[in-house]
């Protein structure tokens, strides 16, 4: 019996892999060409941005409910009627288009109902894997989950860049439908309740509900460390993701196929790492492992000046700033994956969905709040010391939040 149950758990973490990567590289390739297609015609980067709006801000505030909804109803239900709900989304703008031709402001609208829908779909899932594989395979699952991303990150461009020019917008459109379809399909065929204890849903309403998940939290104050950690870590983080490519471009002149390039090698380091914490065992002291993953981010961060400092000529500010830019995306890997393995296993299957709705709340919803604070920020103040600082607050944060009389009263790990 347990080895069936071994063989399966193994079938769910290959289906959720092979499931994810489908996803990430549909939504990869079609959010390239969309993004391409919104500068063409409307040649305003406002525009651009008000779709990253339409993208983050709906998922952050649906998330809490999301959280609820993944605690009061069975999770493969919503998993599948999501993701149907997507991919009829999908469909429904083909019709659309080909009826009426493509704009923006259809785009924006369908940019927002993935964005909600996807929510749902998104902490169903992530609040399931336990019950998936197996608390054993927690890492390797979200490992799996971090590769799907990072070939998503890295394939979506390059096959969108290679279809973009040739083919029209419907067939960026129908390439993202079939990806969508198929992963339908492996998601509909997963066991989600494989490893899952028999639970009783608590009769409340759903304010009291959402509520509960708020004190449940209160009473873990581990995972709330390790929730502070990570929006630090995110926040901080909108630094490099606002502040490179100002850098490269306005300050060391460098050429925009070399900007995908240093792009790129992020997207690298964080296939690799995804890809050593997938082979590897069980981290043994991963809140240790954590913290010095997240001080060499810090470091790499407070390094993005040096070039502006001692004034790197462009070729060599180029390859620089590749090797940095791989160390430090593999790092927030390093950093990311194992508090998010931590969270799963600290968490009861009970409240695990409103602890993951808030957790997506906050993560997500710091992202634009960096990105505006850091777009003014760069305007006005010396990139090389906004990069110093920041840097090295968000190493003050880390050892605060992770400091060894701190763990070593939470956890013995």
């Amino acid at each position: 019996m347990n080895e069936w149950i071994e063989r399966r758990a193994m079938i769910n973490l290959y289906t959720f892999f092979v499931s994810k990567l489908l996803t990430s590289l549909g939504f990869g390739v079609f959010s390239f060409g969309i993004s391409l297609y919104i500068l063409q015609l409307t040649g305003s980067a406002l525009s651009f941005a008000t779709n990253i709006m339409f993208n983050v801000l709906p998922r952050a505030l649906v998330a809490p409910l999301a959280g609820y909804v993944a605690d009061r109803f069975p999770r493969k239900i919503i998993v599948v009627v999501s993701m149907a709900g997507i991919t009829a989304s999908i469909g429904a703008l083909i019709i659309y288009t080909e009826l009426c031709g493509i704009s923006v402001a259809a785009i924006y609208t369908i940019t927002a109902i993935f964005s909600m829908i996807g929510a749902f779909n998104g902490i169903a899932f992530s609040s399931s894997i336990p019950n998936m594989v197996g608390k054993h395979n927690v890492q390797k699952g979200m490992a799996f989950n971090q590769v799907s991303y990072s070939i998503g990150a890295i394939g979506g461009p390059t096959i969108g860049g290679m279809m973009y020019g040739f083919v029209s917008m419907e067939v960026f459109l129908w390439a993202m439908f079939i990806a969508y379809f198929i992963a339908l399909c492996l998601e509909a065929s997963m066991n989600f309740t494989l490893f899952a204890d028999r639970l009783v849903a608590k009769k409340e309403s759903m304010m009291a509900s959402m509520r509960s998940g708020f004190v449940y939290l209160k009473s873990k104050p581990l995972v709330q460390s390790l929730l502070m950690t990570q929006v630090c870590i995110n926040f901080f983080s909108a630094a490099i993701s606002v502040g490179l490519v100002f850098v490269l471009v306005q300050r060391l002149s460098v050429e925009s196929t070399q900007v995908g390039i240093i792009q790129g090698a992020g997207a690298i380091g964080m296939l690799v790492a995804s890809l050593y914490l997938s082979m590897r065992g069980d981290l043994v002291r991963p809140l240790r492992f954590v913290k010095r993953a997240a001080t060499v981010m810090c470091i790499a961060m407070i390094c993005i000046a040096v070039p502006l400092v001692a004034g790197f000529s462009t070729s060599i500010a180029f390859i620089y700033y590749m090797l940095l830019m791989f160390v430090f995306s593999a790092m927030s890997i390093w950093a990311n994956t194992p508090i998010g393995v931590v969270i799963q296993r600290e968490v009861d299957d009970a409240h695990r969905g409103r602890v993951f709705g808030i957790i997506e709340t906050l993560a997500v919803g710091i992202g634009p709040i960096g990105s505006l604070i850091y777009g003014a920020l760069f305007d006005y103040i010396d990139a090389s010391l906004i990069f110093i600082i920041s840097g090295s607050l968000l190493l003050v944060m880390i050892y605060i939040l992770l400091r060894a009389s701190r763990l070593k009263h939470l956890s013995p790990r």
